[in-house]
């Protein structure tokens, strides 16, 4: 994989077919604009309209309907006699219309339902008019079990309507609202309506309800047309800040944009057509033109799991592959169970055509699944049970037992290793990238000598060579720095002389460089993550068959259910957690100790100025 080469160009055409040429430009989609060379730098192609707001916000409701009809690819002829923008404009507000109707509807009826919830333990009444008790009114409380002695001493006329095994259903009459002090617990609102007067109203709002559901299913088969609307709004809003960025003089516009170099004899047959001039250079040593990553075939999933962090630099180098890799490799040691990666790869199996418009994640998982089962095979563990340990398991799957997770000194060697294999990979993809600058050269062998003197020691070598290789580690890194320091005094201070002082203080920030030894093996020690946490991921499942097999025993019969209960949830659980670590640990290994290493840069996305909307010609009946 590699980064691709990119153009600067600049187009030059006539004033008067500026429309038509930046309409051939979007249609060739390949020319990422240089945005803030005229105009405001504040403004952005996605800027859109308070009705194209309103159209996202009415195909997010109808593609979030439970069950969307079939999307229409074309008008139907009825509304072909409207102008689009008309028709557009009616189904985005009937769609929006039903939305705040649903959403009053549903709010109605779940307080329907609370005060039906409320209102039923006190049955079915109708309270009388005012007048028919000369304004005296019923109050209703909610009286505790315990607090009946209350009663006795109350002096307005009371009635117990009813009582459950916690309260009692007490009414009192009064012409005003009692004393709050008077009971110890608050009124109850019952409001004016009866029960039955409230489940007819409930009735009648959830049919309410289903009638705006079927109209949100009905208007759910045009969401496909909205969405061309938008995208062909969404086109119109960049050409027009395309049309902003560029320049005119004398009948003449210019525009810049990067190309990548492979289209640039695209450019030179289409300037040839529509009758324009251009002119491709390399980019300056102080312009940075975006990232485009050239992923090779079956590495597509490298690129995205670049995209998710940051993408690296134009001129540094491209770390796809290596993350891709990597990662699959680190999400198999902290997973560590074959049961658990199978279970996955049938789960994947059952979701294969819901994923099949995303290829690169469903890839991705494909080889994560895959390598975590190849690891959990030779780990020999399987849904927590370990494979020597169980008689009748075929031999074959015994001899692929070659990891032993209870064999802490290995396994902590293991991943201490491939911590210095990741970080040492880093290291020499750096080194190649920055090999024409002298400072990175000494800086990058430098740091790689310490990591084989620090290994040579750790194995006890003769110490002789631990200490040659340290010692010429630090120095080259010391010189490297001192270099690095120097070019960029030389750079902040340009045809002047440097003082003894800076270039003191240039040796010293040299040394001081050297305080990265104890940073450099902390990230080492930190992929000792994998082992802990595949040690954890397994031992936990142990746990939980251990305890699956005490319930079993304990008592049979019942201990069967409780047997499979405990065996199920423990492992859902276990699995759970276990792809949260693997996930999270695999891309924070790659992304801080990895990155931090192999300093890959910051670059910004390629964002060609194409058309995203394609919509198909309407035929008009006679």
């Amino acid at each position: 994989m590699s980064i691709s080469r990119f153009y600067k160009v600049s187009i030059a055409g006539a004033q008067h077919d500026e429309d038509r040429i930046l309409d051939q430009l979007q249609n060739f989609g390949r020319l990422h604009i240089i945005s803030g060379q005229h105009g405001s730098s504040e403004e952005t192609a996605e800027a859109t309209s308070s009705r194209d707001k309103q159209t996202r916000e009415a195909l997010l409701y109808l593609g979030q309907a439970p069950e969307p009809n079939r999307p229409l690819s074309r008008w139907p002829v009825h509304h072909r006699d409207k102008p689009m923008r008309q028709r557009v404009q009616e189904l985005v507000d009937t769609t929006l219309r039903n939305r705040d109707a649903l959403r009053r509807v549903s709010d109605t009826i779940d307080a329907l339902k609370e005060r039906i919830k409320v209102l039923r333990p006190w049955g079915d009444f109708t309270l009388p008019p005012d007048t028919c008790v000369e304004h005296f009114r019923l109050w209703f409380y909610l009286l505790p079990v315990n607090k009946r002695a209350v009663l006795d001493n109350l002096e307005l006329p009371w009635q117990i309507a009813g009582r459950n095994a916690r309260h009692y259903y007490l009414i009192l009459i009064s012409a005003d609202e009692p004393d709050k002090n008077l009971l110890p617990v608050e009124r109850e609102h019952l409001g004016s309506l009866s029960l039955q007067t409230l489940e007819e109203t409930l009735e009648m709002r959830e049919a309410e309800r289903e009638d705006l559901e079927s109209e949100r299913q009905r208007l759910s088969r045009f969401r496909l047309l909205l969405q061309q609307q938008l995208q062909a709004a969404n086109d119109l809003a960049m050409r027009q800040f395309v049309k902003s960025q560029t320049a005119k003089q004398e009948q003449i516009f210019t525009l810049q944009g990067w190309l990548p170099a492979a289209d640039v004899a695209l450019l030179k047959t289409l300037a040839t057509q529509q009758g324009f001039a251009f002119v491709a250079e390399k980019p300056g040593a102080n312009e940075n033109p975006p990232t485009l990553l050239q992923p090779a075939r079956g590495f597509a999933p490298g690129a995205m799991l670049a995209s998710i962090y940051q993408l690296p630099g134009y001129r540094s180098w491209d770390p796809s592959v290596h993350l891709y890799l990597s990662f699959a490799l680190f999400f198999a040691m902290i997973l560590s169970d074959a049961g658990y990666s199978l279970i996955l790869l049938a789960v994947l199996f059952l979701l294969r055509k819901k994923l099949a418009a995303n290829s690169g994640v469903r890839d991705l998982l494909l080889t994560l699944f895959t390598s975590a089962t190849v690891w959990g095979v030779m780990a020999g563990s399987y849904l927590g049970f370990d494979i020597s340990s169980i008689d009748k398991a075929p031999a074959v799957l015994k001899q692929l037992n070659v990891i032993h997770l209870d064999h802490y000194s290995a396994m902590m060697t293991i991943s201490v290793v491939v911590g210095i294999s990741h970080i040492v990979l880093a290291q020499l993809s750096l080194w190649w990238s920055r090999r024409h600058e002298l400072s990175q050269v000494f800086i990058r062998t430098g740091w790689l000598a310490v990591i084989a003197g620090g290994t040579a020691f750790w194995q006890s070598l003769p110490p002789v060579v631990s200490t040659i290789l340290l010692s010429g580690g630090a120095l080259a890194v010391v010189t490297g720095s001192t270099l690095a320091a120097i070019k960029a005094d030389n750079a902040e201070h340009p045809g002047h002389a440097v003082s003894t002082g800076t270039r003191l203080l240039s040796v010293a920030k040299g040394v001081m460089a050297l305080t990265g030894a104890s940073g450099l093996f902390g990230d080492i020690l930190s992929y000792m993550r994998l082992f802990a946490l595949g040690l954890a991921s397994a031992s936990l499942g142990l746990t939980f068959n251990s305890l699956a097999s005490q319930a079993l025993h304990a008592s049979p019969g019942i201990g069967v259910v409780f047997a499979a209960l405990i065996f199920l949830l423990g492992h859902s659980v276990n699995l759970g957690l276990a792809i949260m670590s693997a996930t999270v640990h695999g891309l924070r290994l790659n992304f801080i100790e990895f990155y931090n290493w192999g300093d890959p840069g910051e670059g910004y996305a390629y964002s060609p100025f194409r058309y995203q909307a394609r919509l198909p010609a309407e035929r008009h009946e006679p």
